[in-house]
């Protein structure tokens, strides 16, 4: 099977990225010297893979873009609820119990919204709501800029009227379905239900456009004569007025026989809302690596060529929505503190089910504590293997003096045994095949400080020596090369026997 060790970022700790950077090499090394073919590491068209992301889940970002000003990626209900009820492969317990406690879970319901136009390529509008009680006098419906319904927002603009409407599924009235920029496509479907009369962000957006102001719910006690007419909004509850049988019910009695007769039509279900935000997936920057088109109406990437041309940097996680990644062994290496975003993000992406089929399993996840100290000074080499063998993936490392000694006498030492040609024909002795099965167990196991204290104990061995034995010499380079991808002189044939060797 193809393999595939994706290194996730730190954008605010470079140390820590580079950490996750030379533990995936050491991941993709390892896997390739078992046999294993080497998938690509990343979206071959990051701006096709966004455009794809758009199609099938959603992108969010700036009407008007400007450096630094990111583009957001909205995962679908599907996928949240995949994750949410770990239906996406068996995640590691530490990992998935990170991710469980950042989602957030809203009880609701759905509501359908039949849309009027028989030949829309959307047959109704799912809208999700905490407080069903005042449906009845629901005006509208509000969707993202980015909702397949709409078609943006002209510049300047906070909201625009579609020209769609919709059935409301308990009166069977026609609703205009509106676009705000105020509706937050993350949450619950990407619609609401303005409903002017009882909540204050609707009342602002019906004065705004021009929306009627309806009440389903009255304060209990208060009299309907012009001298009490209620001011908006009506929040808390209260008694059903003007909404036929449930007159008179309070706000509950009320909100279940609604939710019991939209059901009956086939119109509305209890529901629990995961909730997980948005994740982001690119940077415009006028000096990025690649160009996408983007919809300054419509707030995402079309999927047409049509659209603004911006210069972006794309994120790492992408490569979640690409075949090669979603059929591959996969190997997430992450910075601990990107667990509930970049991780969670990439784990949303692998569970859209509009991106393909969801993966055999799920990956495996390498989390890297952060490395604390600075590094000035140290020579790339140095670093790099210092960051790598100085602690075990999850610990923090500190950087210190006495490490990156150790590192810099490695490498003196390893460049010694490479350039000297004195060495004694021969197998490996038992006590050296030990060390290096002991080693090779360590790095399966990711335990890579115990695997370096063993090879630099090996390799001290090696190095007292004026002549080592050739089989020794060849495992300690298999080792070396697949821990710190460190050259050496025997052939890769020779190598890949040593490895398998052990």
């Amino acid at each position: 099977m193809n393999h595939l060790a994706l290194p996730l970022p730190d954008p605010q700790a470079p140390l820590t990225t580079l950490r996750c950077q030379a533990l995936a090499g050491l991941v993709d090394r390892m896997a390739v010297q078992d046999g294993r073919t080497r998938a690509a590491g990343g979206p071959a068209d990051p701006a096709a893979t966004l455009a794809r992301i758009a199609t099938a889940a959603g992108l969010t970002g700036p009407a008007e873009p400007s450096e630094r000003e990111e583009i957001r990626y909205v995962p679908t209900p599907a996928a949240r609820d995949r994750v949410g009820a770990d239906q996406d492969g068996t995640w590691p317990q530490s990992t998935a119990s990170r991710h469980r406690k950042a989602l957030r879970r809203t009880r609701g319901a759905v509501f359908t919204f039949p849309l009027e136009d028989p030949g829309a390529a959307e047959a109704a509008l799912q809208v999700f709501t905490t407080d069903w009680s005042p449906t009845p006098a629901g005006c509208a419906v509000a969707v993202h800029p980015g909702h397949p319904l709409s078609d943006g927002l002209p510049a300047g603009h906070k909201s625009a009227f579609t020209g769609r409407y919709c059935r409301h599924p308990l009166t069977g009235d026609l609703l205009p379905v509106w676009t705000a920029s105020w509706v937050a496509p993350e949450f619950g479907t990407g619609a609401v239900l303005v409903n002017p009369g009882h909540d204050a962000t609707d009342l602002a957006f019906a004065r705004e456009v021009g929306l009627p102001v309806r009440f389903a719910l009255l304060p209990a006690g208060l009299e309907e004569d012009p001298e009490h007419w209620p001011s908006p909004p009506v929040t808390g509850g209260g008694r059903a007025v003007r909404t036929g049988a449930t007159d008179g019910s309070d706000a509950t009695a009320a909100g279940a026989e609604y939710l019991r007769t939209a059901a009956a039509r086939g119109l509305a279900a209890e529901r629990t809302d995961i909730g997980a935000g948005s994740f982001t997936v690119a940077v415009f920057a006028p000096d990025g690596p690649q160009t996408v088109h983007w919809d300054p109406r419509r707030r995402t990437v079309p999927d047409t060529g049509s659209g603004v041309p911006f210069r972006v940097v794309p994120s790492a996680v992408l490569a979640a929505a690409e075949p090669a990644a979603r059929h591959a062994d996969l190997c997430v290496v992450a910075p601990s503190s990107g667990a509930e975003s970049d991780l969670l993000a990439l784990r949303l992406l692998l569970a859209e089910p509009h991106l393909g089929p969801l993966p055999p399993q799920a990956p495996e996840v390498v989390l890297v504590g952060p490395v604390a100290g600075r590094a000035d000074g140290l020579a790339p080499d140095v670093l790099e293997l210092t960051v790598l063998t100085g602690a075990d993936p999850r610990e923090t490392l500190p950087l210190k003096p006495q490490q990156t000694d150790t590192a810099q006498r490695f490498l003196r030492t390893h460049a010694e045994l490479v350039e000297s040609a004195e060495e004694t024909p021969g197998e490996a002795d038992e006590a050296t095949l030990k060390a290096a099965a002991q080693i090779k167990s360590a790095l399966r196991n990711r335990h890579v400080k115990q695997a370096f204290t063993l090879l630099y104990r090996m390799q001290k061995s090696l190095a007292k020596s004026q002549a080592p034995v050739s089989g020794a010499l060849s495992l300690y380079e298999a080792l070396t090369h697949v821990l710190a991808g460190l050259p050496g002189r025997r052939s890769e044939t020779r190598r890949d026997r040593a490895w398998q060797l052990v």
